[in-house]
């Protein structure tokens, strides 16, 4: 298992390890059908924060499809650009999937 650069900062307190990493992933909009390709800018087994050029909204359910396992993934837009760094969307799965992103996590420091 290779070692990923890991987000630091005090907002650091997540329910898992975010790992900054860039994965090719196709952003799809649910109710338009509309669909972008794109890559992740931080993962976890949460979710991501995506680079997104096509508007969202806060609440929003996306799938999240892995061109790599063509696995698919439901998420909720949690931050957008409206409140963070244009074209960088935050996202949560709707379920807990550590294995989406098709990495180990890294070991916890704590145990």
């Amino acid at each position: 298992m290779s070692e990923f650069p890991r987000a630091s900062g005090p907002q650091n307190k997540r329910r898992s390890q975010r790992i900054v990493a860039r994965f090719r992933v196709r952003v799809v909009r649910r109710d338009m059908a509309v669909a972008e390709d794109s890559h992740t800018i931080v993962v976890n087994s949460h979710g991501a924060l995506l680079a997104l050029s096509m508007p969202v909204q806060h609440g929003e359910l996306l799938i999240l499809q892995n061109p790599i396992s063509k696995a698919e993934i439901q998420a909720r837009v949690v931050r957008s650009a409206d409140n963070q760094k244009p074209g960088q969307v935050a996202v949560e799965f709707t379920r807990i999937a550590p294995h989406f992103w098709q990495i180990d996590p890294p070991a916890d420091p704590k145990g």
